[in-house]
């Protein structure tokens, strides 16, 4: 359900995941939670995207739909290490000319550059411009440095990943209480979540609907 509205899709693009250029295969909304709009620093919207890119990252709180994008390139990039790294070791002329022998190895040489070619794309697609009833909109592409406990990090993504190694927070969690008592309250974010390190996806949302109590939320 779309609870946004959806960005412009150029007629080129009408079946294209916005993020990888694959074929869509829903319409999501950004932000996930309707509680994680205070930390946006644009309005929320929807738009197409193909299942694996909505998939891939499971945070949920970014500060824009850049940074989700950012976050989403970097787990494709981590999944598909392996075929990325098919153009690092071979040119299409040595694949071509290789002599692998055997049927597996006949498989690979016929689709392995092709496969390389198609995830390199994937991460290197950029989208189109943004824009809601005819009107473009302007969204930073850096976000703002974010401060917590003396220390200067280049955005609010930078702090959450730091913090999470750092105090062993379970990162789902995390996100979707800082979400709710915002990022101005960073600090008890972590008090609130670092007693529950290692949680299953059921006892998680019991968690959070505990915390959420127990400050009156």
């Amino acid at each position: 359900m779309n609870r946004y509205p959806l960005i412009e899709i150029p007629f080129n693009n009408r079946n294209s995941c916005w993020f990888c250029g694959e074929p869509k295969d829903k319409e999501i909304n950004f932000p996930k939670h309707s509680s994680e709009e205070s930390l946006m620093d644009h309005i929320p919207l929807c738009l197409p995207s193909c299942n694996e890119c909505s998939n891939i990252v499971k945070r949920t709180a970014f500060s824009s739909l850049f940074a989700y994008r950012d976050a989403v390139k970097k787990a494709l990039t981590v999944k598909h290490q392996k075929t990325l790294s098919i153009g690092s070791n071979w040119t299409k002329k040595e694949l071509e000319e290789s002599e692998l022998e055997g049927s597996a190895f006949e498989g690979f040489k016929r689709s392995a550059w092709f496969m390389f070619e198609m995830i390199q794309g994937r991460i290197n697609y950029q989208g189109w411009e943004l824009r809601i009833n005819n009107e473009k909109l302007y969204i930073e592409q850096e976000d703002q440095a974010f401060e917590f406990d003396g220390t200067t990090y280049v955005n609010l993504d930078s702090a959450v990943t730091h913090a999470v190694k750092t105090f062993h927070l379970d990162e789902q969690l995390f996100t979707r209480v800082l979400s709710v008592i915002g990022k101005d309250k960073f600090g008890q974010a972590i008090r609130l979540c670092r007693l529950y390190p290692m949680l299953t996806s059921k006892n998680r949302e019991l968690v959070f609907v505990e915390i959420l109590d127990s400050i009156g939320l």
